[in-house]
């Protein structure tokens, strides 16, 4: 039987295993440079004049029972002459800013696209952080580029990422659902930044951009697309109106006296969810809510109307019209918070209606 060296395992360009130590907590392997390969500019080619040099320790893959494994490398700062500029050279097999090589940040990557990161950072002895940090650099590394053209409808959204309302402006392609661009943020740069990577053709290709009431997208978009029907998503439109008939339940609630205040409390999901989405003993209970409050039935009447006309209008000029209507009908009922919701609808009613025309959502 042949055997193989162990030293095979790790080959790292410009170096060559000076000795493993198999150690209690892990295994160690101690590098030194190769003297027949010289640092140059990975730009240029030219030879680097050597400046200073260092050590560097990153991980590997584990090795047997030994989950740490760490490789200490000789790194080598060098000043490029016909660049201008200071170079720190480490093997390509190594992340350049990362202290782990590229074959272990993609086995990390591989687990975490499987299992929650608090597993995977107790498999691989790191953090959570570490984890989804190394997941981003294999995903922006390893995915193709997403493809600009022949985009016709577009889907802009803000998400939270984090606690303190942290937040990633995100674009998808309204046909596919393919992730075109994510930036930090949801103002105007956000959005802008990925307009500034299309050509002219490429813009004149969308024929809608499906947003929610962010006045800083709808300026984008205005400018970038001009030609581009906006429409302002069903999903948002409808979260908005549950918002408002949340403010008249509270409302309410506020101006009940005990026996109505017990009614109306821990109603908010009977009101706003569909009614087809509640079960016998919760329609019973709504059926009572709304009986004894002519107000609450009122806005809960208003959002069913409004529920209906996005299920049931065949054309966007059908919509426009029946949005109309039920605009003028919020504001007649003296309700602020409805009131307030139909005003800013009517201002934006073809944004509205151009969802009948592409049925689109986001």
């Amino acid at each position: 039987m042949k055997t193989f060296n162990i030293k095979a395992l790790f080959k790292l360009g410009g170096c060559v295993v000076e000795k493993i130590l198999v150690e209690e907590v892990g295994v160690q392997v101690k590098m030194r440079a190769d003297g027949r390969c010289k640092p140059s500019c990975p730009d240029c080619g030219a030879r680097l004049k050597e400046h200073r040099k260092g050590h560097l320790a990153v991980f590997d893959l584990p090795l047997a029972e030994k989950t740490a494994v760490w490789i200490t490398l000789p790194v080598i700062q060098g000043r490029c002459r016909p660049c201008g500029r200071f170079i720190t050279q480490r093997p390509p097999e190594v992340h350049p800013f990362r202290d782990a090589t590229w074959r272990f940040m993609r086995r990390v990557a591989t687990w975490a696209s499987v299992c929650p990161a608090s597993t995977v950072a107790a498999m691989f002895s790191i953090s959570e952080s570490t984890v989804r940090r190394y997941e981003m650099d294999i995903l922006q590394t390893d995915l193709p580029q997403p493809l600009l053209d022949d985009l016709e409808v577009l889907l802009v959204d803000e998400k939270s990422v984090r606690k303190g309302h942290g937040y990633v402006t995100i674009v998808l392609n309204g046909r596919s659902g393919e992730l075109l661009h994510m930036a930090e943020g949801k103002k105007k740069e956000s959005l802008e930044s990925f307009f500034a990577r299309l050509t002219d053709d490429q813009k004149r290709s969308i024929r809608a951009v499906c947003i929610d009431r962010n006045g800083a997208y709808r300026a984008v978009i205005n400018e970038q697309v001009p030609h581009a029907d906006v429409i302002h998503d069903r999903f948002h439109l409808i979260a908005n109106l549950n918002a408002a008939l949340d403010e008249v339940r509270r409302s309410e609630w506020h101006r009940a006296k005990e026996g109505g205040k017990r009614v109306i409390k821990g109603s908010r999901y009977l009101l706003t969810r569909g009614r087809e989405n509640l079960d016998e003993q919760a329609k019973d209970r709504l059926i009572e809510l709304v009986r004894l409050n002519e107000r609450l039935s009122t806005a809960y009447i208003l959002k069913e109307d409004f529920r209906w006309i996005y299920a049931a209008a065949k054309s966007a000029e059908e919509a426009q019209r029946k949005l109309s209507g039920w605009c003028e009908a919020a504001i007649s009922t003296g309700l602020a918070p409805l009131g307030k919701f139909a005003r800013g609808l009517l201002r934006d009613l073809p944004a509205a209606a151009a969802f009948f025309k592409h049925r689109v959502t986001s």
